[in-house]
């Protein structure tokens, strides 16, 4: 009965407040189709991989979009940093806490053929056991991660320039 009581007041409260998830906000950019592409970083070419997933998996969930070939607009992304830094050691002096970070560029061409450039960085802090090594497999899940927040910046100013449109379409 409170759960049902709590789920009310919550959609009374997205209801009433005027809440739209950021897709309604983007597909009018973006369209319902995106067609994806990573730029290879040659220094590192597989966390460019890593950020070809995150694109993918950012697409069909947070654009809530298909990808396609065709697609009503287009997402190139440019790897521009990544990084892994120490954040906290052990008593014994070993790493315990990691932070990953990346920085990407996106060159988006909307809907109406117009291009824009959005850039966004993001981070993931994850620990390891002491005196455990460093795994490739732990190192590319946790730039993945950072990728996909910096996606999520993006997302978010696509979304902002959607937010202004309906603005002026509504004055």
């Amino acid at each position: 009965m409170k759960s049902n009581i709590a789920l009310s007041f919550l959609l009374f409260v997205f209801i009433g407040c005027g809440y739209k998830p950021s897709s309604n906000y983007t597909t009018p950019i973006l369209g319902n189709s995106i067609q994806t592409e990573v730029d290879i970083d040659i220094k590192n070419p597989i966390d460019s991989i890593f950020l070809k997933d995150a694109l993918n998996e950012a697409v069909l969930s947070v654009f809530n979009a298909r990808i396609s070939n065709n697609g009503d607009s287009k997402i190139k992304l440019t790897i521009n940093s990544t990084s892994f830094d120490v954040l906290d050691y052990d008593k014994n002096g070993y790493p315990i806490l990691y932070r990953a970070s990346a920085s990407i560029t996106a060159y988006v061409t909307d809907i109406n053929n117009t291009l824009n450039s959005y850039s966004g960085s993001g981070s993931y802090d994850f620990s390891v056991n002491s005196n455990s090594i460093l795994s490739d497999n732990l190192k590319h899940n946790a730039i993945k991660e950072a990728f996909f927040k910096a996606l999520q910046v993006i997302e978010f100013k696509i979304a902002k320039k959607g937010i202004e449109n309906d603005n002026k379409r509504s004055e």
